[in-house]
């Protein structure tokens, strides 16, 4: 289980990547037009992405001891500073999502397996209390990422800009 969860870090920052190469190309006309979707535009979606990221991250640095969690910047920062500086500015929304995933990665390589199957307790965005098993929470918040990367997708297809970089097997061996 280890290893699946590390292989989807591992394609979340690469696919990210990506996305921001072929994000940096397009102007604002792309990034932030209305697409009627649910975040409305891309810039929003990726901020969303984001956020949500951040979120998790900051939960998973309180059920288990990972220094890399504890000493990382963006755990420790408050969410309503996250957003105000990521909300609008491209390039620093890029820059956190990078620092985010790779994070990830980095937290991923030192799971240990045997904790998997622990029960762990948190609070949604609602405040409501769960308890989920601890792979479940870490495989839903790398499915996210991937859901609202192929919502970017279809985005900047209905805007007719090429985006082939989502696909797991570009990015694994």
């Amino acid at each position: 289980m280890k290893e699946i969860i590390l292989g989807m870090a591992e394609y979340n920052l690469k696919a990210n990547e990506r996305l921001g190469e072929i994000l940096k190309s397009q102007g604002p006309q792309v990034l932030t037009k209305d697409m009627g979707s649910f975040y409305k535009s891309i810039q929003a979606t990726l901020e969303h992405i984001l956020i949500a990221e951040v979120s998790w991250l900051k939960k998973f640095a309180g059920f288990f001891s990972y220094p890399i969690l504890a000493n990382a910047w963006l755990v420790g920062a408050e969410m309503d500073d996250v957003k105000a500086r990521a909300s609008g500015n491209f390039p620093v929304l890029i820059s956190f999502l990078h620092d985010a995933d790779l994070l990830f990665v980095g937290f991923a390589k030192l799971i240990d397996e045997a904790q998997l199957g622990a029960r762990v307790r948190f609070k949604n965005m609602k405040g409501e209390e769960l308890q989920r098993t601890y792979w479940n929470t870490l495989i839903h918040i790398l499915n996210h990422g991937t859901h609202h990367r192929g919502e970017i997708s279809a985005l900047l297809d209905m805007q007719g800009v090429s985006n082939d970089y989502s696909g797991f097997n570009l990015y694994t061996s």
